[in-house]
């Protein structure tokens, strides 16, 4: 028995380290945590973006409803995510000189969390606070759910979140198509949930992609989902601050060999855009990117405005 306890207890302390550990509300600290979660539970993600004690409307929503005694009929329904960009959560990232270990290692927590629900937090296009935003429960974005002023407890806030359930059922259930079934029939719901989705919030089908590349035989279907692939990754990269990255990697898409002439196009022109962008220094590459864009596909719509753009650097 002894030996079977010695077992069992470091496996059941692995596990609670890799449970997502919720605040005292019962909000999960990143949009990761609540996904995983949500996989499990079958849940829509629920992400609040706040500025405590920066802005007045974000502290009333904390004290009336976060904070609420009811906001368990919240967290009942959702998994909640709440990103806070105040003042006080950065401080909380730092540390003078005299915090000991404990104090250093939690601040270094809390500035890992605040840089992934800022870049979250740009992905979602987050431009005021409080806002909301719903995802479905693999992350597929659903809508972002306006804020007013008749928010003033959980059921209000309950009651708004509400209006959009039909547009998340629709949302759950195409997501759901997309994983069973066969390959043809998931590659058809991938295209229906991609080509309904917001080319903004595209990034967060990225799984989504990433399994239409695997099923589909049809390089027109690869190429269009390895380019989203792409723009979702170097998405993510050019607003992490690695714009390198983000270059590279529509540079690697640019040289696979099933990729359309079109297709290696619009990488190689994404290539020199971002790199112009970002490096103008490196004025020579981007204008190699761009004429490995023409080549590409010399007859395409796009190819004489790209021409045009070359000659208009080359002639500065």
């Amino acid at each position: 028995m002894k030996k079977l306890l010695l077992l069992i207890i470091p496996f059941l302390f692995f596990l609670s380290c890799n449970q997502p550990v919720k605040d005292s509300y019962g909000c999960f600290p990143t949009l990761e945590a609540a996904k995983a979660s949500s996989k499990k539970t079958g849940k829509d993600i629920l992400v609040i973006a706040t500025m405590e004690a920066d802005d007045q409307q974000s502290s009333a929503f904390i004290i009336n409803v976060i904070q609420a005694e009811d906001f368990s009929q919240i967290n009942n329904n959702y998994s909640v995510v709440c990103m806070d960009f105040s003042k006080k959560a950065y401080d909380q990232t730092v540390v003078s000189d005299y915090s000991d270990k404990k104090a250093v290692k939690e601040a270094e927590r809390k500035e890992a969390i605040l840089k992934t629900n800022m870049l979250d937090a740009k992905l979602l296009n987050v431009s005021q606070t409080p806002s909301f935003y719903l995802l479905s429960k693999h992350g597929c974005f659903i809508s972002q759910v306006e804020y007013t002023q008749e928010i003033l407890n959980p059921s209000d806030f309950s009651k708004q979140v509400s209006l959009y359930s039909e547009k998340s059922q629709n949302i759950n259930n195409l997501a759901d198509k997309c994983l069973a079934g066969s390959s043809q029939s998931k590659l058809e719901a991938i295209d229906e949930l991609y080509n309904g989705t917001d080319p903004v919030y595209r990034p967060f089908l990225l799984d989504f992609a990433d399994k239409a590349i695997k099923l589909s035989t049809s390089p027109e279907t690869k190429s269009k989902y390895l380019l989203a692939k792409t723009d979702a990754l170097s998405s993510k990269a050019f607003l992490n601050g690695d714009p390198q990255a983000a270059v590279e990697g529509y540079v690697k898409a640019a040289n696979q060999k099933y990729l359309t002439p079109e297709y290696k196009q619009q990488a190689w022109y994404m290539a020199g855009y971002l790199l112009a962008m970002s490096d103008y220094s490196q004025y020579d590459l981007v204008i190699q990117y761009l004429q490995n864009a023409v080549q590409a596909a010399p007859d395409s719509a796009d190819a004489a405005s790209i021409q045009r753009a070359i000659n208009e650097m080359s002639s500065n």
